[in-house]
């Protein structure tokens, strides 16, 4: 069942960087585990999304700079 998520997952990312340009996503495989970080190109945010007990998560978006950042400007 794993295995036929990744690739609809993989499926879909294909055909979202195909469509305009504003998502990039980019899968994780790790020991048949993972998931897919989402980019949005327009806005600099990102989110992450995995499969745990059959559903699919996904963090809130959030934008990299602030993150990242050790001063507070």
């Amino acid at each position: 069942m794993k295995k036929i998520l990744l690739v609809m997952l993989l499926t879909f990312t294909t055909m979202a960087n195909a469509d305009e340009g504003r998502y990039t996503m980019i899968a994780e495989p790790v020991n048949d585990k993972g998931g897919i970080w989402i980019i949005d190109n327009e806005t600099n945010e990102t989110k992450y999304c995995w499969e745990y007990e059959f559903q699919i998560n996904c963090t809130y978006w959030y934008t990299l700079d602030k993150h990242n950042r050790n001063d507070k400007r």
